[in-house]
């Protein structure tokens, strides 16, 4: 079989790499929430969110309550915002969400598996949770700007013809 380095070797980088994704993992889900509470805070301006910094960051962090904070804050923030998503818009990235979600626990349960069979299964899920991730990561960066930026339709329509410039942002 493989030298015994090998082996050494492949493990670390197992035990790294699980490391490394769950620090990025945490760090965006920080860095999400900051945006959360930020945009919302522009949002509601001059007057201050009706919920607390507290219990905003509570509601996003907390992993089963966000189940159900989530999408009422993000819902608050599109009525509050001048510039927002469409509902589709938010539906598709929940459903990103869900599918990604569903993806990594179906690769995990069938993880837990014994056999060259279970090994590749967990292979084909581990690689459409990937594809998932992705997706979601995509809709995430599409809800997220389209909260600052204007839409590309408004931008199109507005630019050439003079009417708009190119950096506008909206009034503070």
């Amino acid at each position: 079989l493989a030298p015994w380095w090998i082996e050494a070797v492949t493990t670390a980088l197992v035990w790294v790499t699980g490391i490394v994704a769950i620090a990025v993992g945490v760090a965006a889900a920080i860095t999400a929430t900051a945006w959360l509470v930020e945009t919302r805070r522009r949002a509601y301006a001059p007057v201050p969110d009706p919920r607390s910094r507290a219990g905003l960051w509570a509601g996003a962090l907390l992993v089963v309550v966000n189940f159900f904070r989530l999408p009422v804050y993000l819902e608050e923030l599109r009525r509050a915002s001048d510039r927002a998503p469409s509902r589709s818009d938010l539906r598709r990235w929940w459903a990103a969400w869900g599918v990604n979600a569903l993806a990594v626990a179906l690769a995990l349960w069938r993880g837990s598996g014994e056999g060259s069979q279970a090994a590749a299964d967990t292979v084909l899920l581990t690689a459409l949770a990937a594809l998932a991730a992705v997706w979601t990561a995509r809709e995430t960066r599409s809800v997220m700007r389209s909260f600052t930026d204007p839409s590309p339709r408004f931008t199109r329509r507005f630019l050439p013809a003079g009417i708009v410039e190119a950096s506008a942002t909206r009034k503070e």
